[in-house]
């Protein structure tokens, strides 16, 4: 039985400030409300999905995410979106 993902101990530490920082002006990402709200828009984004990859490419981010991360977001979507 594997343990469900929570946003305080496997998706928070995901974001760095940087990434928080840059996307402000849409939403918090150091928040959970404003990341479960966005959980889709933010999925899609970082899989390059409806837009450029988040976070992007040197020199304006640390460029995309490796897969692991990615499939950990998914893992918490599928969760539940637990805090």
């Amino acid at each position: 039985m594997t343990t469900p993902t929570s946003y305080q101990a496997d998706i928070r530490p995901l974001f760095t400030q940087r990434d928080i920082h840059a996307m402000m002006k849409a939403f918090d990402l150091a928040s959970y409300g404003d990341v479960k709200a966005h959980a889709a828009v933010i999925f899609d984004r970082i899989r390059g999905i409806g837009g450029a990859v988040m976070p992007p490419p040197p020199p304006r981010g640390e460029g995309p995410w490796p897969q692991s991360r990615i499939d950990l977001f998914g893992k918490w979507m599928a969760d539940g979106c637990r805090p």
